[in-house]
């Protein structure tokens, strides 16, 4: 492997002659001693498996035990991956790890197979999982490679939580590439006020004060978003009108981009309201529930919005004709699990955070006679 930037050496470069074959043949049988071997991949930051034909668990290391939370002194031999670490899929499938429709879309399953294959492989695994009440997400990056021993196949798993990676690259592309685009429009409105005496100033205004809002509300998005994560989002409750919510959320969309050629509108049987709840954490909900159906949607399409009430309170919701494949289905309120590429998967994931603190929940069904709706359902708080 070739580097073209090597780096500098901090300390003195040893000159001492090359070592015997037979110093070679000792310092590599350590490595084959049982013993020692077990204690250096303890060492490894990451987790290391082996893994049998079956998927089953043959070794894990410290780090392994770490991440899944059990403890050095519980035999996880023969169990499968998913399972020790309570993965939701999994639990939900029934059957255990790599049984389940959307086991078809995880990184892991796929680096497992690839080894026993006998091919090495580098991939990505967005998890979450039940740590007592609470949901942990997590992103591995997995290693794997094809071991034989005493004619039997296995593969060497390897991984890292690169969960803080894809949050910086979600933080980089809203803020090198989202404001910026944002910002530049911004400049380029001045600019043709400036060029063009024919330009209507009122429109160039607007079209301004609509761009700078756009940048007040990703930056903002992040702030809530950390926030949220952190624990410390306070909310900010107020008495609001179900209509006025819905028609304020039209508003702001349907003159963006991603609602061009289609068309936004408000169901005719939403019922008006007054309810009890934090209008910006609202209106963020509905908004990226909007903004997913705009993405998601087809030239001509219509995108509805509306609101009725149930037995528990207030049912928000957002339909558009496209369907999510089945494989998706699982991980869609996954942190960084997304269809649309690297640094995005946060829109769904804060959907679902959002609306527990206001005491709700969201939901969806998708299906190819009734397309996709995603529903949030709010607590009866009357004022």
């Amino acid at each position: 492997m070739s580097m073209t930037n090597p780096a500098h050496t901090s300390g003195p470069i040893d000159n001492s002659p090359c070592a015997t074959l037979q110093e070679l043949t000792r310092q590599s049988a350590y490595f084959a001693d049982v013993f020692l071997t077990r204690h250096l991949l303890d060492a490894m930051p990451g987790m290391v498996l082996v893994l049998n034909g079956h998927r089953q668990i043959v070794f894990a290391n410290r780090a392994f035990y770490q991440l899944s939370g059990k403890s050095l002194s519980e035999n996880l031999v023969g169990q499968l991956v998913g399972d020790v670490l309570l993965c939701h899929i999994a639990g939900e499938s029934g059957d255990g790890c790599g049984t389940g429709e959307s086991c078809q879309t995880c990184g892991a399953l796929v680096a497992m197979l690839s080894g026993l294959d006998g091919e090495e492989s580098v991939q990505e695994c967005v998890l979450t999982r039940q740590d007592g009440v609470v949901m942990q997400h997590l992103t591995l990056r997995v290693w794997s490679a094809p071991l034989e021993y005493g004619d039997e196949k296995f593969t060497v798993l390897a991984g890292t939580d690169i969960s803080h990676e894809r949050r910086r690259l979600a933080l980089e592309r809203t803020f090198f590439h989202d404001i910026l685009n944002l910002v530049g429009s911004i400049r380029g409105f001045a600019e043709l006020m400036e060029i063009d005496d024919k330009i209507d100033p009122m429109e160039v205004s607007r079209r301004i004060q609509l761009a700078s809002q756009r940048v007040i509300d990703e930056i903002d998005a992040q702030r809530v978003l950390l926030a949220v994560e952190k624990g410390e989002l306070k909310v900010d409750n107020h008495i609001l009108v179900s209509n006025e919510v819905l028609d304020d959320v039209v508003t702001l969309y349907e003159g963006q981009d991603v609602a061009r050629q289609r068309l936004l509108q408000i169901d005719d049987s939403s019922i008006v309201i007054p309810f009890v709840s934090d209008a910006t954490l609202l209106r963020r909900i509905l908004g990226n529930m909007v903004k997913n159906a705009l993405e998601a949607s087809l030239a001509g399409d219509i995108v509805t919005l509306g609101v009725n009430s149930s037995e528990t309170g207030l049912n928000f919701w957002v339909h558009n004709n496209a369907v999510i494949p089945a494989e998706y289905q699982q991980r869609i309120f996954q942190r960084d699990f997304s269809t649309k590429g690297s640094g995005r998967g946060l829109g769904t994931y804060s959907m679902k955070l959002l609306g527990c603190f206001l005491s709700g929940d969201v939901q969806f069904e998708s299906m190819p006679e009734s397309g996709t709706r995603f529903t949030l359902s709010l607590p009866a708080a009357l004022p």
